[in-house]
């Protein structure tokens, strides 16, 4: 069944394959004429390379897992007018090693698409290998004056702090997932009014997607004290959801939170299994270049004892960010030379004593060539929401073009 299964994947993108190269070939060669007789282009074609190996352990001691694949984004803009950008761009890879074989619902978990349209497929899927592609951004951007109109596959990013974003309720996201800065995007439409220097309005929709839930918002933002703050509210799959989110300075120092309310109106005691999720950070980066932040998370109802376990795979939504009721985010980074940076990052959970560390080198190799190299560990008592997950070294390089 595999092996049909694999024809009748291969047969059906052979001819999308042929046309995307096709399609590259002849942005390549607009790209040079266009360079040799110096007339304004209007589209432009970026992207880059990725060589990620992984190794994880429970036990330093004990087995050691490798993973490895290689990750090649592209990104296509058109634009056909002034007001009128076409968008698409495509993240390709290839995975393969002994976590593919150890663990065959990897390549199906992948797979998968939550949107309404599915632009996720596994275009060879072996036993120790697959190839897999998505296209995650799709969409049309129109803007005049003051108005912008976006329809497709887009991020929706409305929000604040760096690590728990409450406000995002379109497309979350998860911090330990470090290798995708683009971050995950929604099948939807995005109206933004611009009512002012420092204000605006959006409307945004999902369609409804594979299990069919579906999400619609309104976000009013304004400027008032030298803050940026926002307000939203509208339904969240099977909530209703009102939120409010700011950013500014708290003397020298970087000021950002956001608060959101879950109300699940299909549920039949609402109020008891309403959620609040309330998120708060602080940043500075001192003259040296040492940069630190804190940030600090609340879940009413998240654990307060035993949290665990925690599955790294699974999707987060705004209002499952985190299982346990408080938790606290630190991270320190510093500029060592112009080309190398190093930081640390780490996140504890006072009721159940579990936590994880992020050790980190960036190193600029030359202008579009980098090597970074992060570790992530989790431990905890048993029970623990980060008990039982192990060690994790990464080692990436990246070419960007």
């Amino acid at each position: 069944m595999k092996e049909n299964k694999n024809r009748v994947t291969i047969c059906s993108y052979l001819s999308f394959t042929l046309k995307s190269l096709w399609i590259f070939a002849c942005f390549a060669t607009s790209l040079s004429l266009s360079a040799q007789e110096e007339k304004p282009k209007n589209y432009s074609l970026s992207g880059y390379l990725k060589s990620l190996q992984t190794v994880s352990f429970q036990d330093i001691n004990g087995d050691w897992l490798t993973n490895n694949f290689l990750h090649n984004r592209l990104n296509f803009k058109w634009y056909p007018s002034q007001s009128l950008t076409v968008v698409a761009e495509l993240r390709n890879r290839f995975f393969y090693g002994e976590f593919v074989k150890g663990f065959p619902q990897y390549a199906d978990l992948l797979e998968e698409d939550n949107g309404f349209f599915n632009l996720s497929h596994n275009i060879v899927e072996e036993k120790s290998f697959f190839l897999h592609t998505i296209l995650d951004r799709a969409y049309l951007d129109w803007s005049s004056g003051k108005w912008q109109v976006r329809l497709g596959r887009q991020r929706i990013n409305w929000g604040q702090n760096f690590v728990w974003n409450p406000n995002d309720i379109f497309n979350t996201y998860s911090f330990f997932d470090f290798d995708y800065e683009e971050r995950p995007g929604s099948d939807a439409l995005l109206i933004r009014f611009y009512s002012g220097l420092t204000s605006s309005i959006e409307f945004a929709s999902t369609i409804a997607d594979n299990v069919g839930d579906w999400t619609a918002a309104a976000l009013f933002k304004i400027n008032k004290w030298e803050y940026d703050f926002q307000f939203l509210g509208g339904k969240n799959k099977k909530d209703l959801v009102v939120g409010t989110g700011w950013s500014g300075q708290l003397g020298q120092a970087g000021f950002k939170g956001e608060v959101t309310y879950f109300y699940p109106y299909e549920e039949q005691d609402k109020f008891e299994n309403s959620v609040i999720v309330a998120t708060t950070s602080v940043d500075y980066t001192f003259s040296s270049s040492l940069f630190l932040h804190g940030e600090f998370i609340f879940n009413n109802k998240g654990k307060s004892k035993e949290a665990g376990p925690f599955n790294v795979n699974e999707p987060l939504t705004a209002k499952t960010l985190t299982q346990t009721k408080f938790s606290l985010f630190a991270e320190s980074s510093y500029q060592i030379t112009p080309l190398l940076k190093s930081g640390v990052s780490g996140i504890f959970n006072p009721g159940d004593n579990s936590y994880f560390i992020g050790p980190s080198i960036d190193l600029s190799i030359t202008d579009n060539l980098s090597l970074f190299l992060i570790g992530q560990i989790f431990d905890g008592p048993n029970q623990s929401l980060y008990n039982g997950i192990g060690t994790f070294i990464f080692s990436r390089f990246k070419w960007s073009f």
